[in-house]
């Protein structure tokens, strides 16, 4: 079923468009909800409830622009609503500090899976204003209204993430768990 069909089926309602929807785009919709929520449970919890929405309110979805943008949008709500829902006051005003650079030198080549390991460990609202900025593409702007922060507390959250990430990957702190390998190796940089 194509993507028109699978969407004006499920604006009349038709059980068999919201089946191919569910099949099409909830891994998509899955993984946009495993970058924001640490777990698995809850990150499912968050898609059933995307998912649920998406079918009840995919009239509002007008045509215009591309599809999965709009879902990508959607699902990225329901993420911060869920998140919101389980910490009331994760964000609260930084302090904003002179920030020192980061040493650009410091790359490392790791596979998507060990850098999703590895963005999980840092604390929620750093992983969130990274997903928003860097993967979903955001403006501070927009990561400020839609979380209730200024604009340089979204500059200063995603700044110091950043610096987190140097660091670990400066230290050598990163423990990668490699799927082929049955040992736990630690990453030289």
């Amino acid at each position: 079923m194509k993507e028109q069909d699978i969407i004006s089926g499920c604006k009349a309602g038709n059980r068999l468009a919201q089946k191919y929807f569910v099949e099409t785009y909830s891994s998509y919709m899955f993984t946009i909800c495993r970058r924001y929520i640490k777990r698995e449970d809850i990150a499912k919890d968050c898609l059933q409830d995307t998912l649920i929405h998406v079918l009840k309110k995919m009239d509002k979805y007008n045509d215009q622009g591309k599809f999965k943008s709009w879902l990508s949008t959607v699902t990225v709500n329901k993420c911060i609503e869920q998140i919101r829902k389980e910490k009331r006051n994760l964000y609260s005003e930084i302090d904003l500090v002179a920030e020192q650079g980061i040493d650009e030198s410091v790359s490392l080549k790791l596979e998507h899976d060990d850098i999703m390991r590895f963005i999980n460990t840092i604390p929620d609202q750093y992983r969130i204003v990274i997903n928003m900025f860097l993967v979903e593409g955001y403006s501070h702007k927009e990561i400020g209204e839609k979380l209730g922060l200024t604009e340089s507390s979204s500059r200063s959250i995603l700044s110091r993430a950043k610096k987190m990430i140097n660091a670990a990957f400066k230290n050598e702190s990163i423990i990668v768990i490699h799927k082929d390998a049955s040992a736990i190796k630690k990453i030289n940089s």
